[in-house]
């Protein structure tokens, strides 16, 4: 991993990945994940990890106002983002990305009104390291089942 975080392009409006920094030696490693000095740093309101098994995918899944803050510490998740904010320029576009924790161990930047949906990719399970700029709230969020009409993708 390299020593600076390197901004990656994606296809979507507001939608930010960098790379994140490893410090590894005989003892272990030490895996960055957030600073608050980040241009892209919004606050701090919950941090949160999700274990995904492996095979399962999760989603879909849309929040009106938090930010989101993604890294895999654990395994390999493949990540689906899809834009259908009606002010965005990129309305309609879809966006893969896989993260893990060894060659993409990347931070995923994710604003509100983006719909996601992830599986996990590993032979074991996955974790999903999730920091947001607020407490969670149940009433904040929507869902949708994995096959729906509304998202053109499909989960393969």
């Amino acid at each position: 991993m390299g020593n600076t975080m390197r901004i990656l392009k994606t296809n979507i409006h507001d939608l930010h990945l960098t790379e994140l920094m490893q410090i590894e030696d005989e003892r272990g490693a030490v895996f960055h994940y957030l600073n608050s000095n980040q241009e892209t740093y919004n606050g701090f309101g919950e941090s949160y990890f999700s274990k995904i098994n492996s095979g399962i995918v999760k989603g879909w899944k849309y929040h009106k106002f938090v930010h989101q803050h993604f890294c895999v510490p654990f395994g390999e998740i493949k990540i689906v983002i899809y834009d259908d904010r009606d002010t965005s320029p990129t309305k309609g576009a879809i966006d893969e990305f896989i993260l893990n924790d060894s060659n993409e161990y990347n931070l995923l930047i994710m604003p509100p009104r983006l719909w996601y949906s992830f599986k996990c990719i590993s032979n074991n399970f996955a974790l999903l390291a999730n920091i947001i700029d607020q407490p969670h709230s149940p009433f904040e969020a929507n869902n949708l089942p994995i096959m729906t009409k509304i998202i053109p993708y499909e989960w393969k």
